[in-house]
């Protein structure tokens, strides 16, 4: 909370590999901005700084870095590494920080999936940190220690070791369990100290283990892989984390203080550029580096669902994942050739009519037709001074389809399936009706008019589109819906397709691009 006296103003918090270097960096930042998309394109996060005395060119962030670390600035814990150990968050979700130990205490915020923080001491289940330059808690059992994220000294994430047990279970600490073979299989991930530590996946199709086991059920097999690097020093190479969050005091006057985490990133390039000398540093929440997006693979995948699938590129890329859809497809047999991972998923998910986004260090597959049925979060009238500008706009080209019809030929029974999705306003009689063909595979007229439906919504959701401008708002992000009033033809509810959110010596904005919501 803020002083009610206090003027209203934006702040951002910023942390480079694990260290908090707000204050340092303060004199020298001239904006930050953070891109939110819907689907398809991953989350950004651009920095600039004045670099009149060549600090940055010259020095980069070592010296930053290094000056608040000797002050004890680190992300979440101001205790030396003499005192404190370092731990990672576990949950896809995320994690409450509260001021106290235990779910009755106020929560201050939440750290995202990936955040290291510094730990002071563990007592009766509660870690205590430091959050804001305050004293805080979160709950142990969700966090993992670094350097030590194995539940023996035997083995380690990335090791691959011999499956001897005979159950493999859903979670680390369920006892929810399904009968495995034995064979080889590689370690994915770990949770010391819980009641099935380690989680393996099969290398070669001898076992079919994929999920937690006992420690007891594995073996060393063959020389021990080695650990991968915790945190890449050199700043300017990619792998360094960035994590950035946009915080509104006193806004509204009431002392109320509203906060925008922006998530995790990585870094992905540095630009110098002047008169004037201005850094500008830009990250991304899925680095064009990665190997999710760059290493090309060959592979038959049979017998998998697209929830299967996306689950087993993400935890092979060491991404958590989030499936948010009733449909599911499954495959008998589907054929990753010399594809990345992420295009081949984001193939199929078009395919399937599902949106992926890869965010924080999570891969989420959804819906966007539950989405848009979701009530909306604000309503924008015309001339009520809840924006600054507006750009509205129509298109027609390979956006406005009348129907959509899928067909297949099953080349195996004869038999061909087909189905038909209209607009919402189609018109049987209209002259400028014009049909989208689909050809894919379907086994029944329920599927194929299903299949249908969501290619009508993917070629039809641009039609109608309008990007406002509003003074900063945490609260607008991409997905969340919003009704427009008294704007004739453009009337009706929209999805935020992208918020963009600036902090600048100009003040705070949030920039939102909508598209017509095609269903709700």
């Amino acid at each position: 909370m803020s002083e009610t006296s206090q003027s209203r103003r934006a702040a951002v918090e910023l942390s480079f590999a694990g260290v908090n270097i707000t204050d340092s960096i303060r004199p020298y930042l001239l904006s930050l901005t953070y891109t939110d998309n819907e689907e398809d394109e991953a989350d950004d996060l651009q920095i600039k700084l004045q670099d009149k005395e060549g600090i940055w060119l010259t020095s980069w962030l070592t010296g930053a870095v290094d000056a608040a670390a000797s002050a004890g600035s680190q992300t979440a814990s101001s205790v030396s590494s003499s005192q404190a150990s370092r731990y990672r968050v576990t949950p896809a979700i995320g994690l409450n920080v509260r001021t106290g130990p235990g779910t009755g205490y106020q929560k201050l915020g939440a750290l995202p999936y990936g955040t290291e923080i510094s730990v002071s001491e563990i007592s009766a289940g509660w870690a205590k940190t430091v959050y804001r330059g305050q004293t805080a808690y979160v709950c142990a059992q969700y966090l993992t220690a670094i350097g030590t994220e194995s539940a023996s000294d035997s083995f380690s994430v990335g090791d691959t070791v011999d499956f001897v047990g005979t159950r493999h279970y859903v979670s680390s600490t369920g006892n929810q369990g399904y009968a495995a073979k034995q064979g080889p299989a590689k370690i994915t991930l770990s949770n010391p100290g819980s009641l099935h530590p380690w989680h393996l996946i099969n290398t070669d199709g001898t076992s079919n283990v994929y999920g937690w086991v006992d420690k007891s059920d594995i073996r060393a097999q063959g020389s021990k892989a080695q650990n991968v690097t915790e945190e890449n020093e050199n700043p300017t190479q990619t792998g360094f984390s960035i994590q950035a969050v946009i915080l509104r005091e006193n806004w509204t006057g009431n002392g109320r203080d509203d906060l925008l985490e922006c998530g995790a990133f990585e870094l992905d390039s540095i630009k110098a550029s002047g008169p004037p000398a201005v850094i500008t540093i830009k990250a991304t929440s899925l680095p064009y580096s990665s190997q999710i997006r760059q290493t090309k693979k060959s592979r038959a995948w049979e017998s998998y669902s697209l929830s299967g699938i996306a689950r087993e590129i993400a935890v092979s890329n060491e991404m958590a994942y989030l499936f948010e859809s009733a449909c599911d497809p499954s495959y008998s047999r589907v054929e990753q050739y010399q594809e990345s991972d992420i295009a081949f998923l984001s193939r199929l998910c078009h395919s399937a009519g599902i949106s992926l986004k890869a965010s924080n260090r999570i891969l989420v597959l959804f819906d966007q037709a539950a989405y848009e049925q979701k009530p909306s979060s604000f309503t924008i009238t015309r001339g009520d001074g809840s924006y600054l500008k507006y750009d509205l706009s129509t298109g027609t080209a390979d956006t406005k389809y009348s129907s959509c019809r899928v067909r297949y030929a099953d080349p195996a029974t004869g038999r061909t399936w087909e189905g038909i999705a209209y607009a919402e306003d189609y018109k049987e009689d209209a002259k400028n009706n014009q049909q989208l063909e689909v050809t894919a595979k379907v086994s029944s007229i329920a599927q194929a008019q299903e299949l249908a439906a969501k290619h009508l919504r993917l070629h039809n959701k641009f039609a109608r589109t309008a990007t406002f401008t509003f003074p900063g708002s945490p609260s607008i992000t991409a997905g969340v819906t919003a009704t427009l009033q008294g704007w004739g033809a453009w009337d009706g509810k929209y999805i935020v397709k992208q918020a963009r959110h600036s902090v600048s010596g100009s003040g705070y904005t949030t920039q939102a691009v909508l598209r017509r919501a095609l269903e709700g």
